[in-house]
């Protein structure tokens, strides 16, 4: 545990102060974790001692080549026990760890490198041909730590399992103050640059209590506790798996890693490692959904926390069919990102699967509020707590604009059900104004995806020379299907059903419905409308 005295006299017993760092989430991880196994694709299998060990000879080996307090250390890695230990190693020298985005352009991976000031990477093997276009014009090419081997042109200055081998497992970390840096990445939205988002010790360890407590405290059907199974299906780059690989390790829980998410191989991991809780976007969930329909497998008791985009209530009532427990977690990039969640339970999801697509009530230490105009039940959500980020790496005006009024503004329009939980009306850069009157994408979405033969809608808003803007949607259906005119018109009749009913405004029908064969999406598995609106632009002229 790190302890610094409060002052510069001598320490006295009961003059230490224990800081909020991640080595002290660690350590109480190796001790729960007793003989529980951290699993890797491949089938190598650690110990909770063995990832102890290994955390502390990769700091070794990292100091050796001169990593210290402040040193950005990039990683570009797939899911496994490797960047779990660059999670702890990194941030526990007072270094920063940097999680590349894997699925950026090269453009932009330069981008976040350069922006970072990253000082060292270590890579996988199979991520050296990026590097190489990245570091393409420029001698200036940080030391590298290769993951496996690559006939490569940059040089590196050892591999990692090399390195770690001849370290020292008795390594001692230094004092690390809970306000220092400890993760930085880049969130890409769908306009401008990558944003760099940095997170603190105190920050990191405050989210995973938060988080973890209220996860732990929740009904059996949603609950992550000690005696469940857990596998990461959000990349371990993106705003730190969710928060969750520190949850598990702290908890001590079995942890497996699945490296590249291919369907087959994660339905197969459910079945032969127990797999109980998981978290991911929808994407993902349709993609293992369709790999265990295939095989006419079910996933009893698996717990899947969905995020990123709104989880429809048809692919929940889908999900549930398979014997998954789905439900609703909401956050950002800006957040570290889990700030609420839909609680419920097995009774009420099975009466209500509308309720689980809610994004809930916030976490414990975590304020939501709307920012709405006088007179309106609906507005923008914003939050406050002390695992926010601060701002903006080197972007003051954006870091002013982000916190606006002292609350973190999410972009993300609101309202606030009867039972205090919230449930999201769309982006604000997504909601349709149609005639002076507003109309959530999100609910266009989900209503048209009710026709059985649909997979997925992304509904965005069109220019109207009468009416300012109308609703589009873009279609994937699950299987090809010729008959594309007969389905728009059962797909209108959907949706004019809810307008009989009063769900719907009269006007709430889409002008044009498109079938495509995929979706654009971002790099972390959002729906791109940016995209979808630059197509309708075009094709306009």
């Amino acid at each position: 545990m790190t302890t610094t005295s409060f002052s510069g006299s001598k320490p006295t017993p009961g003059n230490y102060r224990c800081e909020l760092t991640l080595d002290t989430v660690l350590a109480s991880g190796l001790i729960a974790g007793g003989t529980q196994e951290i699993v890797t694709y491949g089938g190598l299998r650690l110990s909770y001692q063995d990832l102890g060990i290994r955390v502390k000879k990769l700091g070794h080996a990292l100091q050796k080549l001169g990593v210290k307090h402040a040193t950005r250390v990039a990683v570009l890695e797939r899911d496994s026990h490797r960047y779990l230990e660059s999670y702890f190693a990194i941030p526990m020298l007072g270094a920063t760890l940097m999680t590349v985005n894997i699925r950026l352009s090269v453009d932009q991976v330069r981008y976040t490198l350069e922006h970072s000031q990253s000082e060292v990477i270590i890579t996988a093997a199979e991520f050296m041909p990026l590097l190489e276009q990245v570091y393409a014009d420029t001698d200036k090419i940080p030391p590298i730590i290769i993951i496996g081997e690559s006939d490569s042109t940059l040089s590196c200055v050892g591999e990692y399992e090399a390195l770690l081998d001849a370290a020292d497992a008795s390594f001692e970390f230094p004092y690390v103050s809970e306000d220092s840096i400890a993760t930085h990445f880049y969130t890409t939205g769908t306009t401008g640059l990558p944003k760099g988002v940095s997170y603190t010790h105190r920050q990191l360890v405050t989210h995973t209590l938060a988080s973890g407590f209220a996860l732990g405290t929740a009904d059996d059907y949603q609950a992550f506790r000690r005696t469940d199974v857990y596998m990461p299906l959000t990349p371990m780059f993106h705003v730190h798996a969710w928060g969750l690989p520190y949850v598990a390790t702290l908890l001590g829980v079995k942890q497996v890693y699945p490296g590249r998410y291919d369907a087959q191989a994660l339905v197969d991991l459910v079945q032969t490692e127990g797999v109980t809780f998981s978290h991911c976007v929808p994407t993902i969930l349709q993609m293992v959904l369709a790999e265990a329909e295939k095989k006419s497998q079910k996933l009893p008791g698996w717990k899947v926390l969905v995020g990123g985009s709104a989880m429809s209530p048809v692919l929940a009532k889908r999900a549930m069919a398979s014997g998954l427990h789905v439900y609703t977690g909401y956050g950002m990039s800006e957040t570290c990102p889990i700030i609420s969640f839909a609680q419920t339970t097995a009774e009420d999801a099975a009466a209500h699967p509308e309720k689980l697509c809610r994004i809930g009530h916030p976490i414990p230490l975590a304020t939501l509020k709307i920012d709405a105009q006088a007179g309106s039940a609906q507005g923008e959500l914003v939050a406050r707590s002390v695992w926010l980020t601060q701002g903006y790496h080197n972007e003051p005006a954006l870091s002013e604009q982000l916190w606006k009024g002292g609350f973190l503004h999410t972009g993300d329009v609101v309202i606030q059900e009867d039972d205090g939980a919230f449930h999201l009306v769309d982006r604000t850069k997504d909601v349709i104004k149609t005639g002076g009157e507003w109309l959530s994408s999100l609910d266009l979405e989900a209503c048209l995806s009710e026709h059985p033969k649909v997979d997925e809608v992304a509904v965005i808003a069109i220019p109207s020379e009468k009416w300012g803007e109308r609703p589009c949607a873009f279609v994937k259906l699950k299987q090809p299907d010729a008959a594309t005119d007969v389905i728009a018109a059962e797909m209108r009749n959907i949706l004019k059903q809810r307008i009989d009913e009063g769900k719907f405004p009269p006007y709430a029908t889409p002008d044009e419905i498109h079938f495509v064969d995929e979706l654009p999406r971002t790099s972390v598995g959002k729906l791109n409308k940016k995209l979808l609106r630059e197509h309708t632009q075009q094709s306009s002229k």
